[in-house]
């Protein structure tokens, strides 16, 4: 009778039915745009292959496209599915992964809006300077193809049997973190060519990466605490 009807394992996967509707909603907008503009897709991968072919992008997209603004939400939902799945694996969460989830979700949205308003504003104390937009266009061109990258393993790796989730997860993490310093670096170097002071490389890193970030967590702690 066994191989007619399956039976259950216990804890066998962390998918959970939010999720359904969280990859279904993703995977059709990605399709959407995809089938749709595709040069829009394209081009996410198309300004790393260059400094110059990101420059011309920047130049292109006076406005900018919707589909920039599906990725960056499917960015900031792809971290909060991966912290969320962290959590259910190595900790006991206490409230509900739904919950969890759109508190993560919402609180990265927030960090990126601060983000991008602060570098608006530093880029009208020092009277435009170009490396800010370019710095600006390369953070969210990397949330971007993370959110390219990031989306289908985290549906692999919610379906995934629980045995390969703790390799899974820190690779995930490792890829998170490799792109983060690269980015770090990348700007940094342009930066330094661009002529730019280094105590202002120093405040643009401290204030607009590290700070957030390091805020981000403290309330994540906090909260997780309460």
């Amino acid at each position: 009778m066994f191989f007619v009807v399956p039976t259950p394992r216990p804890h066998e996967n962390l998918f959970e039915d939010w999720m359904f509707i969280l990859f279904v909603l993703g995977v059709g907008f990605f399709s959407f745009y995809a089938a749709f503009y595709p040069s829009k897709i394209n081009n996410v991968i198309r300004a790393f292959r260059s400094d110059v072919l990101m420059r011309q992008l920047m130049r292109e997209e006076n406005i900018t496209p919707r589909s920039h603004f599906f990725l960056g939400l499917l960015h900031a939902a792809s971290i909060s599915v991966l912290v969320v799945l962290t959590l259910l694996h190595f900790f006991r969460l206490q409230m509900s992964s739904w919950g969890m989830f759109f508190m993560i979700w919402s609180g990265i949205l927030i960090m990126y809006a601060l983000k991008w308003t602060g570098i608006r504003v530093i880029k009208w104390l020092v009277d435009g300077d170009f490396t800010l937009v370019e710095y600006s266009y390369r953070i969210f061109a990397m949330n971007r193809l993370l959110a390219m990258v990031l989306f289908p393993l985290m549906i692999w790796i919610t379906l995934m049997d629980q045995c390969w989730l703790y390799l899974a997860l820190i690779a995930t993490w490792l890829i998170i973190g490799m792109a983060w310093l690269w980015r770090i670096l990348k700007g940094a170097w342009v930066a330094f060519q661009a002529r730019v002071p280094l105590f202002f490389i120093f405040f643009y890193i401290c204030t607009l990466e590290i700070l957030p970030i390091a805020i981000g967590l403290k309330i994540f702690f906090n909260t997780m605490g309460n």
